[in-house]
């Protein structure tokens, strides 16, 4: 035996104590009743707890504590008590002064020696505090799933192996599931190829190294209908610990109508673009075209006369010229024609070209195999991407070489425009930020279904890399088509 139990046991030897003492220092209420459901014992806690006096409960029913209970409830308990011996639940009690109180109820059997029953003891303590508190969590439960369930994004949750845990409502209407038919199984199946195949192993990846790719920021991807269909949506993934496990949400915004309101902006840009650019050709260049003409033959007859000035006018006449095939290529930037015919490659040699006679740099076009675009609206978009990057390289870049290449790259078309100026970051401290032109970029190659990435080649080239999967080239033309 130890120190404190000797010492306790002193105590209890050198102190005479009576089971109503111990009984009455319980704070918890105690109460007895007969197989009757009579009071028959009541301890100082049944008093703090209901408000009866010993001598004004005993003799009474416990029914009168608990009026809220059925009257055949004590039959049900007393056959319980003689299968199991003891029961526990939740009661809703009644203060002497009519005030309703949750209990925690713990009743017990008693039995006599011969082991027939011979009364129930019970145990009870307030737990209101602890219900109030369970009520405050429920209305916060109740409050955040319909904060989830009315937000116009949509919201779902993942654990680590990416099996859905929740689906919110906007959910189901951006994906056309409902959220029974999809707890328990993988995300992927929400996401079209390649980045179905691939998911797992992000995650793997994730967990093991502990770096963050997608996590906390927000990217475009495309997600999978239960149709079979794709649309584009913005994702912004966030990681919670949740009792020791970590837990993923995505946040969901559909960019559909938003990609069309954009195609539409793209679509009128690109018919401004053509308009000027034919009158460029067939407005200005004939008017140049003509003027030249007339100064050409005004100085021949000055000179022929001998009058005063003709050198000055030809070269005026030379000027002229200069101007009409000036804003003759101009003209054909803005209007690609080849392009139109389903020649991407051609259009793009012939864009280095004028490149090199407008910016007066080395720009290369290089074609790895035969790539062909025969979508029109696709080849646009490629089109105005790499014009985007060689006048951005030469503008903002400072760029004295550019190279644009066009390859089949697996299952994609990969076009990429390198060149060796100053770069986006020491543009941007020049005072040249990431503007109109670079998010029209973005665009064009998010409405092709691909991606777009600004970075550095391994020779340290500023390097913009367009992605275009082939099975993922077919762009919205008409109400029936599909935006892949």
């Amino acid at each position: 035996m130890g120190d404190k139990q000797r010492a306790g046991s002193s105590i209890l030897h050198s102190q005479s104590f009576s089971a109503e003492d111990v009984l009455n220092n319980i704070y918890h209420a105690i109460i007895v009743t007969d197989l009757e459901g009579t009071i028959i014992y009541w301890n100082e806690g049944g008093e703090r707890l209901f408000g009866y006096k010993s001598d004004e409960i005993i003799g009474k029913k416990a029914s009168i504590l608990y009026p809220k209970r059925r009257k055949n409830n004590f039959v049900d308990d007393l056959e319980n008590l003689n299968e199991g011996g003891t029961m526990t639940g939740q009661w809703l009690g009644r203060h002497k002064n009519g005030a309703w109180v949750w209990l925690d109820i713990k009743t017990r059997l008693l039995k006599n020696q011969e082991g027939d029953p011979i009364g129930i003891v019970g145990s009870a303590c307030d737990i209101a505090k602890q219900k109030k508190a369970e009520s405050r969590l429920q209305e916060s439960k109740a409050l955040a799933n319909a904060i989830l369930e009315t937000t116009v994004e949509g919201v779902i949750t993942i654990n680590p192996r990416g099996i859905i845990l929740s689906f919110n409502k906007s959910a189901e209407e951006m994906f056309g599931y409902k959220e029974e038919e999809l707890l328990g199984r993988n995300i992927k199946m929400l996401m079209p190829s390649p980045h179905k195949d691939r998911h797992d192993q992000y995650l793997k990846n994730y967990l093991s190294t502990g770096k963050k790719k997608i996590i906390g920021t927000d990217r475009e991807v495309r997600g999978r209908r239960k149709d079979g269909s794709t649309f584009p949506m913005e994702l912004s993934v966030s990681e919670v610990n949740w009792d020791n496990h970590k837990i993923f949400t995505g946040l969901i915004k559909d960019l559909t109508e938003k990609r069309e309101l954009e195609r539409e902006i793209i679509q009128i840009s690109e018919e401004e673009k053509r308009r000027i650019g034919q009158d460029l050709h067939d407005g200005l260049g004939q008017m140049l075209t003509g003027i030249g003409l007339m100064s050409q033959n005004l100085a021949q007859k000055m000179e022929a006369n001998g009058i005063p000035g003709s050198s000055e006018l030809k070269e005026i006449t030379e000027m002229i010229k200069e101007a009409d095939n000036y804003a003759r290529t101009l003209s054909h930037s803005l209007t690609p024609v080849e392009v139109e015919s389903g020649s991407l490659t051609v259009s793009l040699e012939q864009l280095c070209r004028r490149a090199r006679k407008l910016f007066d740099i080395k720009c290369k076009f290089e074609g790895n195999g035969d790539v062909k675009v025969d979508n029109q609206t696709a080849a646009i978009h490629l089109y105005r991407i790499a014009q985007e990057a060689i006048s951005n390289a030469v503008k903002h870049g400072k760029a004295d070489n550019i190279h644009v290449s066009l390859e089949n790259l697996d299952d994609k078309i990969r076009m990429v425009v390198e060149d060796d100026g100053i770069g986006f970051e020491k543009a941007a401290e020049k005072g040249s930020k990431d503007g109109l032109g670079v998010h029209t970029m973005r665009y064009r190659a998010h409405m092709s279904g691909g991606d777009l990435q600004i970075g550095e080649s391994s020779d340290g080239k500023t390097q913009i890399e367009c992605l275009i999967p082939e099975s993922d080239i077919l762009i919205k033309t008409n109400k029936s088509d599909i935006l892949l």
